[in-house]
């Protein structure tokens, strides 16, 4: 799992400094480890397989007394369970892609009223969001500034923001997409004398 370093840290505060220049926009960048435990879907996959036992058996030609049987699927239960459960690459690929999104989609909304961005004077907050597990990114901005950019303009910028996610470069996507969106907000949301800064300026990990 990729850590951050104080480095890290100081480019994307850096980056936010210098879009909030061009602008009266503000930007949060936010990244999570994961956006859920998906308990759920692992236990069942390890249920469904472990209730295949008995067929096996009838299958082979060599049934066994049902407490035999019993003590298989337990322990084939409790053994896959463990697996599905705590070794990472197994664990993410028995929950579907669209489950995974959802779940961090949900994440990001939440952030966004978590860490107050609805509530900037000139309702210019956005959110810049990275899940590392589901290798998601979302961008969530405030009333109006999606219809005043495009959507074309934010979903070149997501786009950008994924591809740099996959290959692990998290930061430099951080750092590409918060210039992108200073640069496309500067237009429309010009720098404001006197303007204070409400939001947080560093990395915020969850």
């Amino acid at each position: 799992m990729i850590k951050f370093s104080q480095q890290d840290k100081v480019r994307i505060t850096a980056a936010i400094h210098a879009a909030e220049k061009n602008t009266s926009g503000e930007f949060v960048a936010v990244v999570a480890r994961s956006s859920d435990h998906y308990i759920f879907l692992p236990l069942l996959w390890a249920a469904i397989l472990a209730l295949l036992v008995p067929g096996v058996f009838l299958l082979s030609g060599n049934p066994l007394a049902a407490i035999h049987v019993y003590q298989i699927q337990l322990a084939v239960f409790i053994v896959l369970a463990f697996l599905f459960l705590f070794v990472p690459e197994l664990h993410l690929r028995l929950v579907p892609r669209q489950v995974k999104h959802s779940r961090a989609s949900r994440l990001a909304k939440a952030q966004f009223y978590q860490q107050g961005v609805q509530l900037t004077p000139h309702h210019s907050g956005v959110l810049l969001f990275v899940s590392l597990a589901e290798h998601y990114v979302e961008i969530v901005a405030d009333k109006g500034i999606h219809e005043k950019l495009g959507e074309t303009h934010w979903q070149g910028i997501i786009q950008d923001f994924v591809e740099q996610v996959r290959k692990g470069q998290v930061v430099d996507g951080f750092v590409a997409a918060i210039g992108a969106c200073g640069t496309g907000m500067a237009k429309h949301y010009p720098p404001v004398p006197g303007n204070t800064d409400a939001l947080s300026d560093g990395l915020i990990e969850i």
